[in-house]
């Protein structure tokens, strides 16, 4: 099921955060100083006294600077939205298929850290880029049922030409999926469980197939295959899931699938560099933590998500909106 963090005093819950990626940060500071502090015994003139002092001095000008920049950057990732863009061109489609904007979304955990406020801030991101698409990874809610209207009406305020289309996240199954998918139904947003939709835009079919990748609940591969195999003679086959796992990726691919949206890491949410490197849980699970990638024809989109889980903060991984523009070629 999933993480209640409801019994610990928000003051707690921040403190630990923070000094956790605090403690990381200072990990590297710590090895640099170290090194130094040995060659500099070896190479200076100075005496092992004075060389500690003025070490020890500005070992904590390190630590008071890495403090504040620390909570800084914490605060400024938890509470900002940064929007990615990404051109696809379309091959095979040709001229006549008119620019098409998609938006990918997902995670957005509403629950008492993720409330009205916040969640309008997101749907007025979205609604910014007028997208003609909107497909949302999964997760609306984060525990419990209390915030599960509060998301739907979210969700429903989003205006795009061909609507916002959902697939079932982890955390919706944990809960209430059956309820979940009733309240978007009510406000007309479809959910793709195992299931494929299409969309006729301007003459050309656009096949969406929404794949339910949970932990608790995978498709039979016989009917993923058969899902991918079914078709209208689609100019544009898009999948989209909870989790981008990597027999899904590698059945994508067989198929000829020219999108493959997957969501669930929140980037990683919370990323420590060690010495310029990320370091975050979520690559424990995949390789596909955040970003873009171009595998033969079809690209991968896996972003950062919304809302929060197990923790409502954010580090090096802001909430993020994915804009794709689909051009035909030439």
């Amino acid at each position: 099921g999933s993480f209640d963090r409801t019994g610990w005093p928000d003051p707690i819950i921040y403190l630990f955060w923070y000094g956790l990626v605090f403690m990381g940060t200072m990990l590297n500071w710590l090895i640099l100083h170290d090194l130094l502090k040995t060659v500099a015994r070896r190479l200076s003139s100075r005496s092992a006294d004075e060389i500690k002092r003025r070490f020890a001095r500005g070992f904590l000008i390190i630590t008071l600077i890495t403090s504040i920049f620390t909570a800084s950057k914490m605060v400024w990732d938890t509470h900002r939205i940064t929007t990615e863009k990404i051109t696809y061109t379309l091959s095979g489609a040709g001229s006549s298929f008119e620019p098409l904007t998609i938006v990918h979304i997902s995670d957005l955990h509403a629950d008492q850290y993720t409330g009205e406020t916040k969640m309008q801030r997101y749907v007025d991101r979205v609604n910014s880029f007028n997208p003609d698409l909107v497909i949302f990874g999964g997760d609306l809610i984060t525990s419990g049922t209390n915030y599960i209207t509060a998301g739907a009406d979210a969700l429903a305020g989003i205006d795009a030409t061909y609507g916002t289309w959902f697939v079932i996240g982890d955390h919706d199954y944990w809960t209430d999926t059956e309820r979940i998918i009733h309240e978007l139904e009510e406000r007309g947003i479809p959910t793709l469980d195992n299931q494929n939709g299409w969309i006729d835009h301007h003459g050309a079919t656009i096949k969406l197939t929404g794949i339910t990748e949970l932990y608790s609940a995978q498709v039979h591969t016989d009917s993923l295959t058969a899902l991918l195999e079914q078709s209208r003679n689609e100019a544009l086959r898009i999948v989209f899931s909870h989790q981008a796992s990597d027999r899904l990726i590698e059945q994508s691919l067989q198929h000829g699938v020219h999108q493959l949206h997957g969501a669930h890491t929140h980037g990683g949410q919370i990323r420590i560099p060690i010495f310029f490197y990320p370091v975050t849980a979520a690559r424990a699970e995949t390789r596909y933590v955040n970003g873009n990638w171009m595998l033969g024809d079809m690209l991968l989109n896996v972003n950062n998500g919304l809302g929060f889980t197990l923790t409502p903060v954010r580090y090096h991984a802001p909430a993020q909106v994915s804009v794709i523009t689909v051009n035909p070629e030439n």
